[in-house]
């Protein structure tokens, strides 16, 4: 390299300076600007500050447990938060012990690490003393700018001024008003989110940071700023717990006063079918229906629905224009005549009809009401009843279900402009429609008074939030900041996110044999993956790495999909190779563990080495032998098959996820004893041919 390469012209200080300097003195002792190329925390680089913090956590981890005065009982501490029931808990406890936590002389893990120096360089100090100002924030989603930027206000703090975030996942799945308890740090030129977020849902009448007050308080935990924040940062898991079984509690009461009973009656027909169906048609509100093909099967020749009217304001909202209301259908056969409709209500409607109108032509035979309400009730999970504040339960809500026919869309428009238009149509009926949550006035009357206007701005947000996020599940780009224009309320207008988002929860099925054949391409700019440290990754190391998957990854579809951009045919080497061994299931729950072990060894942002079949074939024979053997001696014998590993914190931890999932999983997808020996001998072949590669 020449001494040109190795000199930089610094903006900060106004004249040209060494590369050396640079490194160690930005941010500092130099401001840096934002648009410094050279400088890591720009927000053009982010990616460089995506990879100081990988590093440094695995730092971080190794410091907390290297200096814990009782190490194992911190192991013992780690083990369950990784494996209790909260999906913040790895995160949340990490953070406390690192950031919150003080020894005897009054210092956190984080600034005994600082003062140890602990071979940091010093970014990785700038970035350390940035993580040291984590604090848990209530941030409510006012704008998301583009792929990387939002623009959010802390709700715990709303006369602070905007928070300025940089986050890819938020950012794509982001949404206007959406709202969300999580970590924050500040960098110098945005803020940083950290770990997973608890989501905040609608609870009725109460904004978010009244639902986290409540809960805090019901907890006896402080209200004032300061000491809430600090309280939240100690109880994260608990709280969680806690807006958890609010949510439980709500939907069993929700559940409660919903008329979801899907009914059946059955008559006999006491006279011919031809004569009892041309008194049925006489009725003007019934038109013929088509037969599914089980109701065919089951005998039945014809189907008629009959038609309803609609009266509340709800069903008014909620129908399109010009669609039919439904009060049931009956199916018609050559004895026997049924009536089926949703609710108890309806059906003893239609039965007062039907019957009115086929009097001396039928005979009631029987009846049944199924109470899907009450069966989803009994499958919603148990909770503790204790942590959820009553003031809370107020005013749960009421679903009304209700069926139409809609007319069909006029030529040349398709269903997606027919359901835009009718989305178009109900916001437009909304602004002079009577609002029970308003106190009966239209939103238009609300907005000019000062006592509902609170009330209006809180149901016009959660109307933006629905907006977007139809948007986002469906890639439409419908805009709703028209009412709020109208309505005057232009303290929440902001701008709806970018168009182009890919979808969310896209329902395209896949072929799963051309699964692998539908990856990207791979980046062949990506840097190859770092070779390992000499020594094997400890076990801290590996549970905060898995720990960071499930908190970055949705599904596990995402993590495969990221492998398989950065060149891994590890996973596909596998399937083939388990083929015989274990079927669709089974490999299911090998997968979710390969995809850790290579998540672990290979760095996110990184080319994955190249993996030969024939040499994870020959691993994998020779370790589905060996363990026949251990199996056969001793728990000892097992324990040292796993512990010969080149990675054996990384076995031991997969291990342990496969013996859960054998014992507390679903029972359909718990392996057998054999599927479990066959996996097990799959993923530590695995691990030994990517630890190779990765050294070679």
């Amino acid at each position: 390299m020449s001494k040109a390469a190795k000199k930089r012209d610094c903006p900060a200080v106004g004249h040209v300076i060494t590369a050396a300097e640079c490194g160690a003195r930005r941010i500092s002792h130099y401001t840096c600007p934002a648009k410094c190329s050279y400088l890591p925390f720009s927000p053009a680089n982010y990616s460089q500050v995506l990879e100081l913090e990988k590093k440094l956590d695995d730092q971080c981890m190794q410091f907390l447990m290297g200096t814990a005065p009782e190490r194992a009982a911190k192991e013992r501490e780690l083990k369950k938060a990784c494996f209790g029931h909260n999906p913040h808990a790895m995160h949340a406890w990490f953070v406390w012990n690192l950031f919150f936590a003080r020894d005897a002389q009054g210092r956190t893990c984080a600034q005994q690490m600082e003062q140890s120096a602990a071979g940091l360089k010093n970014d990785d100090l700038v970035l350390l003393r940035a993580k040291q100002q984590t604090r848990v924030a209530l941030l409510e989603i006012h704008r998301i700018v583009d792929a990387e930027r939002i623009e959010a206000v802390d709700l715990l703090a709303p006369e602070a001024p905007v928070l300025r975030l940089q986050d890819r996942s938020l950012a794509a799945s982001g949404v206007r008003f959406s709202a969300a308890l999580g970590w924050v740090y500040p960098l110098p030129h945005y803020w940083r989110l950290s770990g997973s977020a608890i989501v905040i849902p609608e609870l009725a009448l109460f904004e978010p940071h009244e639902i986290v007050k409540e809960i805090v308080a019901h907890l006896r935990g402080p209200l004032e700023e300061r000491e809430l924040r600090l309280w939240l940062a100690e109880h994260f898991v608990r709280f969680s717990d806690a807006l958890n079984a609010v949510s439980s509690a709500r939907r069993l009461a929700m559940f409660a006063d919903m008329d979801a009973k899907f009914g059946k009656v059955v008559y006999e027909l006491a006279a011919p079918f031809g004569k009892c169906r041309d008194r049925l048609d006489e009725v003007f509100e019934i038109e013929p229906d088509e037969l599914s093909a089980g109701e065919a099967a089951e005998g039945f020749a014809e189907a008629r629905i009959w038609f309803g009217e609609e009266s509340t304001t709800e069903s008014k909202l909620l129908t399109p224009e010009g669609a039919r209301p439904i009060i049931g259908r009956v199916m018609l056969g050559q004895a026997h005549w049924r009536l089926e409709t949703f609710g108890g209500e309806k059906l003893a409607m239609l039965r007062r009809k039907f019957e009115k109108q086929m009097e001396g032509l039928v005979r009631f035979s029987g009846e049944r009401l199924d109470d899907m309400a009450a069966a989803m009730a009994e499958k919603e999970p148990k909770f503790d009843k204790s942590l959820v504040p009553p003031s809370l339960l107020q005013n749960p809500q009421k679903i009304q279900i209700s069926s139409s026919v809609l007319p069909g869309p006029p030529a040349g428009i398709s269903a997606g402009q027919t359901e835009a238009k009718w989305r178009h149509a109900a916001d437009r009926a909304f602004l002079e429609e009577h609002v029970p949550a308003l106190d009966g006035r239209t939103p238009r009357e609300a907005a000019l008074d000062p006592a509902l206007r609170p009330k209006l701005i809180r149901l016009l947000k959660e109307r933006v939030r629905l907006t977007d996020e139809h948007n986002l599940k469906t890639g439409d780009n419908q805009d709703i900041n028209w009412m709020l224009r109208e309505l005057g309320t232009h303290e929440i207008i902001f701008d709806p996110p970018p168009p182009g988002r890919p979808p969310l929860d896209s329902d395209a099925e896949e072929d799963d044999d051309d699964f692998f054949d539908q990856f990207p391409v791979v980046d062949p700019s990506l840097p190859p993956a770092p070779p390992l440290p000499s020594e094997p990754l400890s076990q801290e190391v590996v549970a905060h790495r898995i720990a960071e998957i499930f908190e970055e990854y949705e599904s596990a579809a995402d993590a495969e999909y990221e492998l398989a951009a950065a060149g891994l045919t590890l996973l596909e080497h596998a399937s083939q190779l388990s083929a015989d061994d274990l079927d669709d299931v089974e490999f299911g729950a090998a997968n979710s563990l390969l995809t850790q072990a290579a998540m672990v060894l290979v760095p996110r942002g990184h080319r994955a080495p190249q993996t030969d079949y024939e040499v994870l074939e020959s691993a994998y024979k020779r370790n589905v032998e060996a363990l026949k053997v251990a199996v056969r001696h001793s728990s000892e014998a097992l324990r040292g098959f796993v512990d010969e590993s080149p990675q054996p914190a990384l076995l031991q931890i997969l291990f342990g996820e496969l013996v859960e999932l054998s014992m507390t999983g679903p029972e359909k997808t718990r392996p057998s004893i054999a599927a479990q020996a066959a996996i097990l001998a799959l993923v530590k072949s695995a691990v030994e041919v990517l630890d190779a590669a990765l050294r070679d």
